[in-house]
This record gives structure tokens, C-alpha cells and sequence, in this order.
């Protein structure tokens, strides 16, 4: 994480729970740190420039008041337009962290490499189940975990080298990019 911050400048927002729409924060420059509990809040300390904090008010309390949070909303939404809203209010508060808007084809990209990824992280499942010797339990939950800290694009490269395959050869979606993407991470959230 601190290799990734001083090559490239970025920030990086800790999501307790993990995001469902890592994308956005990912095309606006921003590396989504899923933290695991909240004993990681202590363990990052210093090295997040933002929180995106779920419901549960306790955790807003452990993250120093001058450090930017976006809180989930206390219930999913039940409407496509209630969970647009919900979208764009995070859209504008990720352009705030990061000083740089993301772009439709920014949000397009980063839907395509967390889809990439989703992708590997299946076929390294099922390569394991059928060969259990592929790889020890430890080094599976180690290789999944770097996803945790690494951008979509090196962790996709990772699992590709791993199983020998290109990401031309991940199972995604071929409908391609129609639409406005906010509306596909809205969707997600429903």
C-alpha cells in the first residue's frame, strides 16, 4: 500500500465493511483497502486518507474526526432511483477525497478489471476444488487477501500468472458497455 502511494501518488480509503462498488473509488485514482475488522482501523492508522464506514455509528467514533468518511445508508435501497441517489451522493464524495473526478470511461474501466478479477477468483476456486494440491489452503487465502491491497489490475495479473491464463481468457460479461455506469453499480446495490 505505501509502494502503491508513492508511485502513484494516489490515496486510499479504508471500507469496513468492503465496498460493493470498489469501481468508483477505483476510477477516480483511489486504491479501496477492504478492512476486516475493527482492529484494522489502529493497524492502518496514518496510511488511509479516507473511510467508507457501513451503518454501525460505533466505527465513526474510532476514525479521527478529521479524516474524511462516507457512511452507507442504514437500509439498501428499494428503488433503482433510491440507490442512484445513493451512487451519486458517493460519486461526489469520492471526487472530494481524490481531487479528480472519475470519468464514465474511468468508471467502465474499473467495472471491466473488477470483473476481470471477480472472474480469476472463480476459476482459482475451482481449480482448487478440483486439484486440491494446486495450492495449500494458507497460500490460497494469501493469494485472495493480496486483493485487499493491490489494484484490481495487479491482482488479475497475479491470478492469471497463477493460473496460467491471459485476461482475454476471463469469463465476463459480453454485452459490453452500454449505458450510463452509474446505473450498473446502482443496480448491484439492489
Amino acid at each position: 500500500m505505501t509502494l502503491w502511494k508513492t508511485a502513484t501518488g494516489g490515496k486510499t480509503v479504508g471500507c469496513l465493511p468492503s465496498t460493493p462498488v470498489p469501481e468508483l473509488l477505483h476510477a477516480a485514482g483511489l486504491l479501496p483497502i477492504a478492512l476486516e475488522s475493527r482492529g484494522d482501523l489502529s493497524l492502518f492508522s496514518g496510511q488511509v486518507n479516507a473511510y467508507l464506514v457501513g451503518a454501525d455509528l460505533r466505527l465513526s467514533t474510532a476514525i479521527p474526526a478529521s479524516i474524511p468518511r462516507f457512511a452507507f445508508p442504514r437500509v439498501h435501497p428499494v428503488s433503482l432511483e433510491d440507490a442512484l441517489n445513493w451512487i451519486e451522493a458517493l460519486a461526489e464524495w469520492v471526487d472530494l477525497v481524490s481531487g479528480s473526478p472519475a470519468s464514465e470511461g474511468g468508471v467502465w474501466k474499473s467495472i471491466r478489471a473488477y470483473a476481470i478479477r471477480r472472474s480469476f477468483l472463480r476459476a482459482l476456486d475451482e481449480r482448487c476444488a478440483r486439484e486440491p494440491a494446486f495450492l495449500t489452503p494458507e497460500e490460497r487465502r494469501n493469494i485472495v487477501r493480496a486483493g485487499i491491497f493491490l489494484p484490481p489490475e495487479a491482482h488479475f495479473r497475479l491470478l492469471s500468472s497463477i493460473l496460467g491464463v491471459g485476461p482475454e481468457d476471463a469469463d465476463i460479461s459480453q454485452e459490453g458497455e452500454k449505458g450510463d455506469p452509474l446505473i450498473v453499480l446502482a443496480k448491484r446495490l439492489m
